[in-house]
């Protein structure tokens, strides 16, 4: 299965540590974006084929892991994977779930029927994915 991993940079970190969980399972990666990282200051040609990479990434997996907090470019990745879902799992992650508490931080689109909000520490996130088929409920 091909996966991708949608956060924000300061969360590197823990997209990283699942795409090994993941790819540990035999699943493919459709894009690292953290082995580059933040190219904000790379000038316009290198964010155009940044952009271009992620977004075709989105589409082309066939597992879209969302991890909370995430920038505006994250909740692009998010937008993308549920318009061309198709038979696309999203699985949005938060460790606490204070983005579901309807208030200013929390995105009309969480609540979309494709997606799985799921509220858990992250190691218990990793966890569950290692542990169970990706195809399977993990709440």
């Amino acid at each position: 299965m091909r996966f991708y991993i949608a956060t924000g940079i300061n969360n590197a970190w823990r997209a990283s540590a699942l795409a090994e969980v993941l790819k540990g399972r035999g699943h493919e990666h459709t894009y690292d974006w953290t082995v580059h990282g933040d190219i904000r200051r790379e000038g316009d040609l290198r964010m155009g084929e940044v952009a271009f990479n992620e977004l075709r990434a989105v589409r082309d997996a066939e597992l879209v892991v969302v991890l909370l907090p995430g920038g505006s470019g994250t909740h692009t990745e998010l937008g993308v994977a549920i318009a061309t879902r198709g038979n696309k799992r999203i699985i949005l992650w938060s460790e606490e779930g204070e983005e579901f508490n309807f208030d200013e931080r929390t995105c009309t689109f969480y609540f979309h029927p494709s997606i799985e909000r799921v509220v858990c520490p992250f190691d218990e996130l990793l966890r569950r994915l290692d542990k169970e088929q990706i195809g399977s409920d993990i709440r």
